[in-house]
């Protein structure tokens, strides 16, 4: 059965991904075998299960509380690298080190990208975040390929705010943090898998604390009667390797001795006396692999007839059988073979089991630049309207620049030279492929600076093929496919009779989607006969009210709609090398005491009648009665803030629970004595008029159904009536509406003080002329530091371009 409708199968089939004609002539000759199967099996793979890889290009990678993160998004068929096509939705995710959502958003896809902007509240926490990107796609197969990118978030004016139980939960991660930073960890890999007695083997090995952060350490090799064979010592990030050639039956062991000073003791593992060596090395013109073993040929007849298969993003390349002679074959595969990535070469026996694998990476040095000229000084337009002082360029894009979608970066910064992070080049063509962090990702595909492309083949060594499995396909187990390619939003739910457990009855449903201004879209659908509905390809960016409208014969028979939601689950905050210690750990000077959220007078619970109902909806979490605190406020915002346990206002939104879903707001449900209200009516209630405001949150608010995913907040009035009907509205997010134009908003002394980037210009949609050339000008001020250009982008046939390109000083104003 296909997993795609008719919509996307043109698409597909348009796609497909041919084996070269080696592969292609094996499968044809030798229909049937295990290894011509394995080759039938990774092209289904391809063409019904194409995989994707994200990418997001953000202006910097530290941040100010208050600040906005500019972000474009790409993505790319994992295979071709062309931009995706089959995608609309885009999920963006800000993931906190308490494991929650501090902000999700909806961008929507065109050709594979987007661009928006996340704005960072002048209340966030200062700390370590995550951002995390994918599709619905992505989810059939795990969230170890969906991107991520860490941010450290700064607000030098918590510290006059913070909380004494925030200060120990601080305190708490910083000690944490620090044991896994001076916690060791070692570890071996012999190329290809496995150590072969009697032959040479070259074995990589990695050093690093417990966040994953490379150490530098020496060692030697001894036998298992304390001989020293060799000493060995890191080459680059914690990674080195050495060779040697172990004896059958003897068991060695390392005395390591880390930069600080520890030390351990680390068993190799066992050589094998029987097995297979695949060792690779890489040049310009070729790809040298040499496959040894140690196995006797006329005891086992079978042992020197093996199966190679090496393929680069999931694309055979070259597949061949070999015959060992003596034991051992040395296969030169010509580069030009292979797209630059990497390439995985997987060996198998003659029953077509894996037996060794080895990463090598393929570098055509074909990732495309830009250039700068004509820089100069002119007076610029301001946001404000303001003439300054400013700086002008021209950026010269590579040729066919106007097939292709580019961003670009404009940071001023205290370093002089590039800091090697993360880029489009190293995530798509490395590390988006490895599911794998590491310190400097950008190094590696550097202009020579030291040794990149050892320190890569290091890199190489120390990881395994984690894209698919070949022990799976060869049994035609491939992913269950529970997420398509939704177009828009999708609303869904189910319809039922409150007062009743029968069916519903097939009907008619329309929903009204209404905007902020008022204008107003209308969708149509029919219920099954349980009352499951759907509602699709909705397209509306930013906040609308949803009103579900039922068949009119239904108007005298209370109903009940619940929508279906999804839940953010699981989540965790990966701590790795790029983790800090939080800053703020004790009280600032200025520090206030303000009400605890939680403070709610006791006095009149105390004397509540038992036979006054707090709510139809049961027993609330907190219950505020304003007689108490009705002359301290004037306005029902200050009440939320101040006296609400746990209530944040996160970009403009009022979250009890955490945001929860991606559609929906992650704003309570809003009351107003148990009639569902929109914010702004429920705002603009009179302290005057109201009795108390309740609060409902957790499993009390089940009784809400889906409307009460984020909790509740009900306002009871002096006036309540309860006699009116539920309401089918829902207040829902819809796509991510992008910002304009590029505006920084922090007072450029914060960022002097702290030292960190500041951006000075930010462009997520490049537009060349028919020359590949575009202008930039943007304004300066007299703290300029050092200036860097960043572009990135990728063109419709898959070509990268990357660039970090600096200003002289001498050039600045």
């Amino acid at each position: 059965m296909s997993i795609f409708n008719g919509k996307y199968l043109a698409i597909i089939l348009a796609g497909l991904f041919l084996l070269s004609g080696a592969s292609q002539s094996m499968a044809r000759d030798n229909p049937g075998n295990p290894h011509s199967n394995l080759l039938e099996q990774l092209e289904v793979l391809n063409t019904e299960y194409p995989g994707q890889t994200a990418f997001l290009h953000t202006d910097k990678q530290e941040y100010m509380a208050g600040e906005i993160i500019w972000v474009k998004a790409y993505l790319v068929n994992a295979t071709t690298l062309k931009p995706d096509t089959m995608s609309t939705n885009f999920y963006v995710e800000l993931i906190d080190t308490q494991d929650g959502i501090a902000e999700v958003m909806l961008f929507r896809l065109e050709n594979g990208m987007a661009h928006g902007d996340i704005y960072l509240p002048d209340s966030l926490s200062e700390g370590n975040y995550q951002l995390r990107a994918y599709t619905d796609w992505m989810r059939n197969f795990g969230d170890e390929f969906f991107f991520t990118k860490d941010i450290y978030v700064y607000n030098p004016i918590e510290e006059n705010f913070i909380k004494s139980w925030d200060i120990i939960k601080n305190r708490w991660f910083n000690f944490s943090l620090g044991r896994q930073q001076g916690n060791m960890q070692f570890a071996f890999f012999p190329e290809g898998g496995n150590l072969i007695a009697g032959k040479e083997n070259r074995v990589a090995f990695k050093s690093a604390n417990k966040l994953g952060a490379g150490v530098e350490a020496t060692g030697e090799l001894v036998d298992d009667n304390g001989n020293q064979v060799l000493e060995f010592s890191t080459f680059h990030n914690g990674m080195g390797s050495f060779s040697f050639t172990p004896e059958e039956g003897r068991r060695y062991r390392a005395n390591i001795r880390y930069s600080n000073g520890d030390t351990d003791r680390v068993r190799l593992p066992a050589s094998l006396p029987r097995g297979y060596l695949l060792s690779a090395d890489v040049s310009d013109e070729a790809v040298e692999v040499k496959i040894r073993t140690n196995m006797d040929s006329e005891s086992l007849p079978q042992a020197d007839e093996v199966f190679l298969i090496a393929q680069t993003r999931g694309e055979a390349h070259f597949a061949e059988h070999i015959t060992l002679d003596d034991g051992m074959k040395d296969i030169s595969i010509p580069a030009g073979h292979f797209p630059t990535g990497i390439c995985q070469l997987k060996l198998f026996d003659a029953a077509g089991q894996p037996i060794a694998e080895r990463l090598v990476f393929v570098n055509h040095d074909d990732i495309a630049e830009a250039s700068l000229g004509n820089i100069s000084t002119t007076p610029v337009e301001s946001v404000d309207g303001e003439s300054r002082e400013g700086l002008s360029f021209d950026i010269q894009l590579p040729d066919g620049a106007s097939d292709g979608s580019y961003s670009l970066a404009v940071i001023d910064t205290d370093e002089e030279s590039p800091d090697y992070a993360a880029n489009i080049a190293s995530e798509l063509l490395i590390f988006g492929d490895l599911s794998y962090k590491t310190k400097d990702p950008g190094y590696y595909l550097s202009e020579p600076d030291g040794d990149p492309a050892r320190a890569l083949d290091l890199v190489m060594m120390t990881h395994g093929w984690k894209r698919f499995d070949w022990e799976a396909i060869a049994a035609g187990e491939f992913p269950e496919i529970r997420h398509e390619f939704p177009s828009g939003i999708t609303i869904s739910g189910k319809m039922s009779p409150r007062s009743s457990g029968r069916d519903t009855g097939i009907t008619d449903l329309e929903l009204a989607v209404i905007s902020e201004e008022e204008t107003v879209e209308i969708y149509e659908t029919t219920t099954d006969r349980e009352g499951k509905f759907e509602f699709e390809t909705i397209e509306h960016e930013g906040m609308f009210t949803a009103e579900i409208r039922p068949d009119d014969r239904y108007e005298r028979r209370i109903m009940d709609i619940s929508l279906e939601t999804r839940e953010f689950k699981d989540l965790e905050f990966k701590r790795n090398f790029f983790t800090r210690p939080r800053q703020v750990t004790s009280k600032g000077e200025d520090w206030e005491r303000v009400s605890r959220p939680e403070t709610v007078l006791s006095k009149r619970q105390m004397t509540q009648a038992k036979t006054e109902p707090l709510s139809m909806f049961g027993e609330p979490n907190q219950v505020i009665y304003f007689e108490d605190i009705r002359d301290q406020y004037s306005h029902i915002m200050d009440v939320l803030r101040t006296r609400v346990r746990g209530l944040r206002v996160v970009g403009g939104e009022i979250i009890l629970r955490g945001p929860s879903s991606i559609y929906f707001s992650n704003e309570p449900v809003f009351m107003v004595d148990e009639m569902a209200v929109d914010r702004g009516a429920f705002l603009n209630i009179s302290v005057d008029d109201v009795d108390r405001l309740a609060v409902i949150t957790g499993a009390n608010a089940a009784i809400l159904g889906s409307r009460g995913a984020n909790g509740a907040l009900l306002l009871y009035t002096r006036r309540s009536d309860q006699m009116r009907r539920p309401s089918y509205e829902y207040l829902m997010v819809g796509f991510h509406e992008p910002a304009e134009t590029f505006e920084s908003m922090i007072d450029t002394s914060l960022y002097r003080e702290t030292g960190m980037n500041r951006t000075l210009f930010w462009e997520p949609v490049l537009e060349p002329n028919e020359n590949g050339e575009a202008n930039v000008s943007f304004p300066v001020d007299e703290y300029v530091r050092n200036v860097r250009v960043i572009v990135q982008g990728i063109d419709k046939n898959g070509r990268i371009t990357f660039s970090e390109l600096p200003v002289g000083n001498d050039l600045l104003p």
